[in-house]
């Protein structure tokens, strides 16, 4: 519930931003380009999103099953390569012009890492973690059910008991 909540943080706080002022602004979301505006939703981020809250859900139908911890782990460090990849390669918007006299005018504004970074990075640890932490539990649960049979196998049964 934690990761879902560092996610839902990210709608509003930008992951990645230019610091710019006006149009020329670059603001990445969880969502998109721009925090809660449905001309800029990017279909990949919705898609993590879909798939985010999947994830999140399933985890109490299935009790977080073997499968749904392995599910978690791959999630979170996709998430996190995927965080990865945008620092790698931060939007940019360049622009050149001249002035009405003719002095050459341009610029280029990056985005960098913000304030959504951080939670963008707990979201995704707190998947992994939790996957590790479900692997452990189902581990455990097998442990205990071989010692159970193997106490059930030694006593004896049948008409020599």
């Amino acid at each position: 519930m934690g990761s879902v909540a560092c996610w839902a943080i990210t709608i509003f706080v930008p992951v990645l931003d230019s610091g710019g002022t006006g149009s020329m602004r670059i603001r990445v979301t969880s969502l998109g380009f721009s925090p809660i505006d449905m001309n800029d939703l990017n279909p990949g981020y919705l898609a993590l999103w879909i798939i985010i809250l999947t994830t999140a859900f399933t985890a109490w139908l299935l009790s977080a099953s073997k499968w749904w911890s392995i599910a978690a782990i791959v999630l979170g460090t996709v998430l996190g390569l995927h965080l990865l990849q945008m620092v790698a390669d931060p939007p940019i918007i360049m622009w050149d012009g001249q002035t009405a006299d003719g002095m050459p005018t341009g610029g280029m504004e990056v985005a960098y890492p913000a304030a959504g970074f951080g939670f963008w990075v707990l979201g995704s640890v707190l998947f992994f973690t939790s996957g590790i932490c479900g692997l452990v539990a189902a581990a455990q649960q097998n442990r205990h059910r071989r010692e159970r049979i193997k106490r059930c196998m030694a006593k004896r049964h049948g008409p020599t008991a």
